[in-house]
């Protein structure tokens, strides 16, 4: 969960990475990682609301595309821009809060279901987010979307998986669930974590049509449907960054992530001095 002071410095750094100019149109298609949308945190994962309209209504200028039709075109060697809108894990209030804005503005979109915590508290092992936590849809939920022909589902594990731990049954307890609730088998997967597991990847090239990971990137003609690129978007994400996304090569983005990087393995030491100092304090109250 970010501090007022720490949302602010992000920002700020983001405001400034958008300012410089970008060469070249985007190509392919882009994939955008969303998560939650007002869930009442301030999680990174966590859009606030209005945020999340005035970033629809930026994309009111670009081509937003099904899952599928953007896969069609990279299948027929076509590299025009569109953007896909994707949601991980299935939390009630993307229901709530985006589908109401999504639904106004018929923008096809993709949920991703972590299908054990439908209709329940989405929690997991090895879980980073802060904040309360969040319930996940409810099968009626995820059907009135279905519904609309808006909704492409996906397979997010059934227990939304450490890396470490999927297997063909998680796979397969997911797509089961889906079929079961909805009527359909998911033709499309993402990792969780977005850590790909290249063991696992003959079994997902059996049973989907693509798989996603968290690998920063555009996808253009001939990309691995197993091993397609997604692009996050965050709370901290100002309206210029966010635009940046859509555009050229994704420079901003990917300075970002090299300076979270950077950051993370200075204070590495800290972190540790700090943790050592927890675990005497505990000790001694002991």
């Amino acid at each position: 969960m970010l501090g007022i002071g720490e949302g602010r410095l992000r920002g700020g750094l983001k405001r400034a990475l958008a300012s410089v100019p970008q060469g070249g149109a985007a190509q392919g298609a882009t994939l955008l990682i969303y998560h939650r949308v007002g869930g009442g945190t301030t999680n990174e994962l966590d859009m606030e609301v209005a945020a999340f309209e005035r970033q629809l209504d930026v994309l009111a200028d670009h081509d937003v595309v099904s899952l599928d039709t953007a896969l069609d075109r990279l299948d027929a060697g076509d590299a025009r821009p569109s953007v896909v809108l994707t949601f991980d894990d299935g939390f009630a209030d993307v229901y709530a809060n985006a589908w109401p804005l999504l639904r106004e503005r018929q923008l096809p979109f993709t949920i991703y279901l972590a299908t054990a915590y439908l209709g329940q508290t989405m929690r997991w092992e090895g879980a980073t987010a802060k904040g309360t936590p969040g319930r996940g849809l409810s099968w009626d939920q995820v059907r009135r979307m279905q519904d609309s022909r808006l909704l492409t589902l996906g397979n997010h594990t059934h227990h939304h998986i450490r890396p470490e731990h999927l297997t063909e049954a998680e796979l397969d307890a997911c797509s089961d669930a889906i079929f079961a609730r909805c009527g359909v088998r998911p033709e499309h997967f993402t990792y969780p974590w977005g850590i790909p597991v290249p063991g696992m990847e003959g079994a997902l090239r059996a049973r989907f049509r693509s798989a996603s990971t968290g690998e920063l990137g555009r996808n253009l003609p001939g990309v691995d449907l197993a091993r397609l690129y997604r692009v996050p978007v965050r709370r901290t994400d100002p309206d210029a960054f966010f635009a940046a996304k859509l555009t050229g090569r994704l420079g901003p983005e990917t300075a970002y992530a090299s300076l979270v990087d950077a950051t993370k393995w200075a204070l590495r030491p800290v972190r540790q001095v700090q943790a050592a100092l927890r675990r005497r304090a505990g000790a001694t109250s002991a």
